[in-house]
């Protein structure tokens, strides 16, 4: 659909995914686009066929095949996240990949310096199925910790001339 304007209304592109949470930026813009999103992957064949009939884009990338089919859903306000009674999420509590969310997008033209096309807004999260963030890293004994160093000591003569 790039470079062509959609023929479904404006108000008709809205709709509710369900999929499994990729690279979720929810609470922190994302560094490479500086706005809030997330990849809501692996969704069905029907959904699919939904998001297409609006012309919303749906990606496939071959070699990343875990993803399935999936869109990339940005906003630059700060999206609402929820838990599946409806109930605020926690900005502190790291939504993980593999979380099962539910999602409130909506399709969008765009035309900029970069081009046009079609985009996906991301209106609301719900988390339907919580997996933790993990940077698979564990805490290390004996290993350097900040409160060691409280910052006032210098490691170094501040007048040595070979810095």
């Amino acid at each position: 659909m790039k470079g062509k304007k959609s023929m479904v209304a404006q108000a008709d592109r809205k709709m509710v995914v369900t999929g499994t949470a990729m690279w979720p930026n929810l609470f922190q813009v994302n560094k490479m686009s500086h706005k809030y999103q997330i990849d809501i992957c692996n969704l069905d064949s029907k959904t699919v066929k939904a998001l297409k009939s609006k012309d919303i884009p749906v990606r496939f990338d071959k070699d990343k095949e875990d993803k399935g089919h999936f869109i990339v859903a940005k906003t630059k306000n700060l999206p609402k996240v929820m838990d599946s009674a409806r109930r605020e999420w926690p900005e502190d509590m790291n939504i993980g990949n593999g979380s099962k969310v539910k999602a409130s997008v909506a399709g969008y033209d765009y035309n900029n310096e970069f081009g046009q096309g079609q985009g996906v807004a991301l209106n609301s999260v719900m988390v339907v199925d919580y997996v933790a963030y993990n940077d698979d890293l564990e805490a290390e004994e004996g290993g350097f910790t900040l409160s060691q160093n409280t910052g006032d000591d210098i490691p170094f003569d501040a007048d040595d001339d070979d810095l």
